[in-house]
C-alpha cells in the first residue's frame, strides 16, 4: 500500500467528508504522477483565517494556507488546519529548508513547520529557541535574514540556526541545548557594510556566510565554536558593459545582495535591482535587472548569463537552487523571485534575456476568511513525499 493510500484510510476515520476532500485535493496537488517522489518548490504567500473577523489569530481557528506552484504556475490552497496558540500575535520574519522563524511578545523566538503543506502528516512541530538579545530600541524586532546548517527533519541533533537582526548582532543557536546560544556584535567599522544583509549556510564549506551592502565582502561564521569570525574580500571578473541609460537605470535602482550555493556546491552572487514600485497581485512589479557572479578559486566572482540547468529562489527565505529538469515546468536558467518591502514584486527572470516575467496563475478561488498580518511571503525548498 503506498503512503498516501495508508495516509488517506487514516484520516478518513477522523475526518469529515468535506474536510477528507480538501486533504485527498492536496495530496493529488503535491504528488501527481506515481514517479514523484518530491513536491516542486513553492511560494508560500498568506494564510487566511475562516471564521467570524474577532476569531483571527485565535488558537484553534481554521486557517487556509495560500500557496503558489511556479512549475505548473497554479494557486494551491491547503484548508482546515487549526491556528496553533504558539502563533498567536507572531510574526514570521524569514523561513531556511522550509521552517519558518517566528518572532513573539517581547524576546521570544521559535521555528517551526507549520507552513509547509505536507506537516499535516503529523502534527506541526514547534522548536523554542533562547531568547533574542536584550538591544537598545527595536534592533532584535526586525530581521533582515536566517539560515540553517540543515533542517530539524534531517534529525541531525546539532543543526544551528543563524538569525542576523536589524542591529550589530547575529545569533547562532543550537535547538538540541537549550543553554546554547552565541550573539556576535558586529565591529562599528563594518556595521554600516552589513545591516540589511542576508544569511546563507554553506554545506560545502561548513559556515555561514553574510553579504555586505555594497556586495563586495562576505562575513563568515563557522558555527558556536568559532570565535574569530572571517571577513573576505571578494573580486569581479568579466564585467558587463553597460549603455549610459542602463548604467541609469542601476543607479537610481534599490539593491539587495544574495549569496547562494547549488546542490552540487557551486557558489553565485546575486544582485537584485528594483525600483520601488508597489506589488499588486502576482506581477513583477519593480524588479528590474539582476546581476549574476559564478564563484571561481579565491573568492572571485565572474559574472555570467548562464548558470546551466539550475534556477534559483529568492525571497525572505534562505536562497536556494534546484535542478529545472527535476521539475517540468520550472525554466532552466532563471531566478524565482518574491519580494515587498521595496515593491520587488512576484516573478521569473530570465538571466538569458535579462528580462523578468510576471506569474499567470491559473484562477482559482480564493477561498474566504481574513488575512493574517505580519508573515512574510517564502519559497518552500522540494519536500520529499
Amino acid at each position: 500500500m503506498s503512503w498516501s493510500s495508508s495516509l488517506l484510510l487514516s484520516l478518513s476515520s477522523k475526518l469529515s467528508p468535506r474536510k477528507l476532500a480538501l486533504r485527498c485535493q492536496t495530496l493529488r496537488t503535491f504528488s501527481s504522477t506515481t514517479t514523484t517522489t518530491t513536491t516542486n518548490p513553492n511560494l508560500f504567500y498568506r494564510v487566511s483565517c475562516c471564521g467570524e473577523k474577532g476569531d483571527v489569530e485565535s488558537p484553534g481557528v481554521m486557517t487556509q494556507l495560500h500557496m503558489f506552484d511556479p512549475a505548473k504556475e497554479e494557486h494551491i490552497i491547503v484548508g482546515d488546519m487549526p491556528f496553533p496558540k504558539e502563533l498567536v500575535e507572531s510574526s514570521l520574519v524569514g523561513s531556511s529548508h522550509g521552517w519558518g522563524v517566528f518572532l513573539w511578545g517581547h524576546r521570544s523566538l521559535l521555528i517551526t513547520d507549520f507552513c509547509n503543506p505536507l506537516s499535516f502528516k503529523s502534527k506541526p512541530k514547534f522548536i523554542p529557541l533562547l531568547l533574542r538579545p536584550d538591544l537598545i530600541g527595536c534592533q532584535a524586532e526586525l530581521v533582515s535574514g536566517v539560515a540553517m546548517s540543515s533542517s530539524p527533519d534531517e534529525e541531525e541533533e546539532d543543526y544551528l540556526v543563524a538569525v542576523k537582526f536589524t542591529g550589530r548582532v547575529v545569533s547562532i543557536y543550537k535547538p538540541s541545548d537549550t543553554k546554547a546560544a552565541l550573539h556576535y556584535i558586529l565591529p562599528h567599522n563594518v556595521f554600516d557594510h552589513f545591516e540589511p544583509s542576508k544569511l546563507m549556510y554553506s554545506k560545502r564549506d561548513q559556515r555561514f556566510y553574510m553579504v555586505s551592502s555594497g556586495g563586495h565582502h562576505l562575513w563568515s561564521w563557522d558555527g558556536l565554536e568559532s570565535t574569530r569570525p572571517e571577513f573576505h574580500e571578494l573580486r569581479f571578473h568579466n564585467l558587463p558593459q553597460f549603455s549610459c541609460s542602463e548604467l541609469q537605470l542601476l543607479d537610481s535602482s534599490h539593491r539587495t545582495h544574495h549569496l547562494v550555493e547549488s546542490p552540487s556546491g557551486q557558489r553565485f552572487l546575486v544582485k537584485w535591482y528594483v525600483q520601488s514600485s508597489k506589488a499588486l497581485g502576482f506581477n513583477c512589479g519593480g524588479t528590474k535587472r539582476f546581476m549574476v557572479f559564478r564563484e571561481e578559486e579565491d573568492m572571485n566572482m565572474c559574472y555570467t548569463e548562464d548558470i546551466g540547468d539550475l534556477c534559483i529562489f529568492l525571497g525572505d527565505n534562505e536562497p536556494f537552487c534546484v535542478k529545472a529538469s527535476l521539475f517540468p515546468g520550472l525554466n532552466p536558467n532563471s531566478i524565482y523571485f518574491i519580494g515587498e518591502a521595496y515593491g520587488e514584486g512576484y516573478g521569473v527572470y530570465s538571466i538569458a534575456t535579462r528580462t523578468p516575467r510576471s506569474f499567470k496563475p491559473k484562477p482559482t478561488s480564493s477561498g474566504q476568511g481574513f488575512m493574517i498580518r505580519l508573515w512574510a511571503p517564502h519559497w518552500l525548498p522540494p519536500f520529499p513525499l
